[in-house]
């Protein structure tokens, strides 16, 4: 006797597989979740997407994968950094002055694709993240948009950067931070965050008010009730990922015959 014909048949969000009958009828033998499936199909499937989470760099408190696509979160605690500021843009001439200024939670999130480091978005919080679901605030520094736009907001500008691939991952996340509190502040972005927060609180309305107010309470920042961006953490990582084009999970079976479309017809 032959061996049954079986037929997989995906509607919805289920799968089901059909065997042949004796008498010639097709019979379901099995009904199961699309999701499910899936996650069978890649566990078998050539190995295109990150099989593991690389080593964090210290402060990282969340990362969430894409394909191809990392995004870390790191988090630093409240601080009084040694950053250097211009009051030109960075294509006019004009000395740099070294001033201390007072910071509260800094968050960033830091898109890495097959390894590389990408791009950075920078946030302010007033408490550390208990959870990826926890708000997000505009931060009030100079090289940093403050676009509207969900792709752009609180995007960091790294003009000028090395390439970091020689580096781990960690090392690249390190090394990005690094060069943006050490590359200098100017006013390169003109819809900048600090213009943009010069008017929530008279401390920071200024560089020189902010300088005198770091001087006299190096938390005062933690009393500055902050733009909130309107982002959460989890939502600010998906962003940034859909800012790279990252695949989207497949969730239903018009995902799956959109990817079907993308290869090659057999017929």
């Amino acid at each position: 006797m032959p061996d049954p014909e079986e037929t997989i048949e995906i509607k919805g969000r289920s799968v089901r597989l059909f065997r042949s009958s004796p008498d010639g009828g097709p019979t379901i033998d099995r009904q199961i979740s699309l999701r499910d499936f899936l996650l069978e199909i890649v566990a078998f499937a050539p190995r295109r997407f990150l099989e593991q989470i690389p080593l964090l760099p210290p402060g990282a408190r969340w990362a969430i994968v894409r394909g191809p696509s990392l995004i870390i979160t790191v988090e630093q605690p409240p601080q009084v950094r040694l950053v250097s500021w211009s009051e030109k843009a960075v294509d006019e001439p004009g000395s740099y002055r070294r001033t201390r200024l007072a910071l509260p939670y800094t968050v960033y999130l830091l898109l890495f694709h097959h390894g590389s480091f990408e791009e950075m978005r920078l946030f302010y919080r007033n408490a550390p993240l208990a959870s990826e679901e926890d708000g997000l605030c505009m931060p009030n520094l100079w090289n940093i948009s403050a676009s509207e736009s969900p792709l752009a907001k609180c995007r960091v500008c790294l003009r000028g950067r090395p390439v970091f691939d020689d580096l781990t991952v960690a090392g690249q996340a390190q090394a990005a931070i690094e060069f943006f509190w050490g590359a200098g502040f100017n006013l390169d972005i003109e819809s900048n965050c600090f213009r943009r927060a010069a008017t929530l609180d008279g401390r920071i309305a200024t560089l020189e008010t902010w300088e005198r107010a770091t001087a006299g309470d190096p938390l005062f920042p933690l009393g500055i009730q902050w733009e909130e961006a309107g982002l959460s953490l989890r939502k600010a990582g998906e962003h940034l990922l859909d800012w790279r084009g990252a695949a989207r999970p497949l969730e239903d079976a018009s995902d799956l015959a959109d990817l079907l479309y993308r290869l090659k017809d057999l017929t």
